[in-house]
């Protein structure tokens, strides 16, 4: 992250911008808040999409172990490459 940057609004108080983010207020201690909502708004956001993301990893290596037809392919798989090496 860069250094936030603060500038003076024109009808009177300020902005504080860091990177892409900003936030606006009458005094600077309440752009610097403004600013700190919506940082916390983004990583909660990316957080939320990690959760997500865990959440469909899950669900798909449910799907892989309870799947009755890809099982099945895992064990012609494993019988065919016992076969290959000499093992039945």
């Amino acid at each position: 992250m860069t250094t936030p940057t603060i500038s003076l609004l024109a009808g009177g108080g300020f902005r504080v911008r860091q990177d892409d983010l900003e936030g606006v207020g009458t005094t600077l201690p309440d752009a610097l808040t403004a600013l700190s909502a919506a940082i916390a708004a983004r990583y909660d956001m990316e957080k939320g999409d990690e959760i997500a993301a865990a959440e469909d990893a899950r669900r798909q290596a449910d799907i892989l172990a309870n799947d009755r037809f890809i099982r099945g392919g895992q064990l012609q798989h494993s019988v065919l490459t016992a076969m290959a090496i000499g093992l039945i």
